[in-house]
């Protein structure tokens, strides 16, 4: 991402990561706090945002104009010991624009780590979002590595920026998320849901059965294009469930989890960072086709969609997903 605003920030969050989130526009997002509670279930105000006078403005060049919503205060939104978010400061439409957010206006957040280490040697990392790049010198401890890889999975959920050390600048691409993962009280057979499947992929096919000791059997089922990859779905019953389910009815979901992953030509470019031109237009099309199957399978078993990141999905995002490639089709 070209970052054409430069300049330094207030002091006070100078050494803090920064998170821009832009505001709800069309499909409805989650706001900060149902964003943190699906890594963080403990996360909760320590003081919410509430009314009263403007704080001082956030200085510096990159974010000239940026002030506190004139109606708030700032918040602490505690993640977990000694992990806070301090905000909501609003982004006016110029500097939203500039750092290509995906609304005209948008909220910055601080994310305050207490105690962070940066001496461990640099080491494998998943280098989708460039994180290897970003800590080369050095990578943080797992505190503060898990609330980056947070604050990456947020962004990319809702269209936003984040500076690392409130300077160096990740966009994380919404489009790479492509897997989807439904619970469900129902159980399908396997040739139940590959007739969900063969909607979306003609020529799948079941290519593993095992038997429970409960009479229920999980089992997978592939189903294979000809240039953009494979159509995955695996189908278990689980013992643990994302921590974003613990926030709703135990009712509307169940032990039965419908993984549906795309496997591509080449595995490897699923984590690089630039990945090809040739990866990007199959993954765009296999996103969409994806999102075409959960529909599907949603409607015959219920239950609740979950991201690769553990945020929920909504039928309206899994909508948006399909129209973002109203031409989508597989050579089969």
């Amino acid at each position: 991402m070209t970052l054409p605003l430069t300049g330094s920030v207030p002091e006070m969050y100078s050494s803090d990561h920064l998170l821009a989130l832009p505001r709800s526009r069309g499909v409805a997002r989650p706001g900060i706090e149902a964003l943190a509670q699906a890594w963080y279930p403990e996360a909760g105000w320590v003081s919410e945002p509430s009314s009263g006078p403007a704080e001082r403005p956030m200085a510096g060049a990159r974010f000239r104009g940026v002030v506190p919503d004139d109606v708030r205060r700032p918040g602490v939104l505690r993640l977990t010991e000694g992990v806070e978010v301090v905000g909501p400061f609003v982004v006016p439409a110029p500097q939203s624009l500039a750092l290509d957010l995906a609304s005209s206006v948008a909220e910055l957040w601080a994310v305050r780590v207490a105690h962070r280490s940066r001496d461990r040697l640099p080491a494998e990392v998943d280098d989708r979002d460039g994180l290897a790049r970003v800590f080369a010198a050095g990578l943080p401890d797992d505190v503060e590595l898990r609330v980056v890889r947070w604050m990456v999975a947020a962004a990319r959920k809702v269209g936003g920026t984040l500076f690392v050390d409130g300077v160096v600048p990740l966009a994380p691409e919404p489009a790479a998320a492509v897997d989807l993962t439904l619970y469900s009280a129902q159980a399908l057979t396997p040739d139940a849901a590959l007739g969900s499947l063969q909607t979306v992929v003609p020529g799948a096919r079941v290519v593993e059965v095992v038997e429970r000791p409960d009479r229920l059997v999980d089992f997978a089922l592939d189903g294979e294009t000809a240039y953009d990859g494979a159509l995955r779905v695996v189908v278990r019953k689980v013992d643990v469930v994302p921590a974003v389910l613990g926030a709703l009815d135990w009712r509307e979901y169940g032990p039965f989890a419908y993984r549906m992953s795309w496997v591509p030509a080449d595995s490897y470019e699923l984590e690089v960072e630039e990945p090809s031109g040739l990866h990007l237009i199959a993954r765009s099309r296999m996103r969409a086709s994806v999102a075409r199957l959960a529909s599907v399978l949603q409607g015959r078993a219920a239950g609740v969609l979950v991201d690769d990141a553990g945020f929920e999905v909504t039928s309206a995002e899994v909508d948006e997903r399909i129209a973002a490639v109203s031409t989508a089709r597989f050579w089969v």
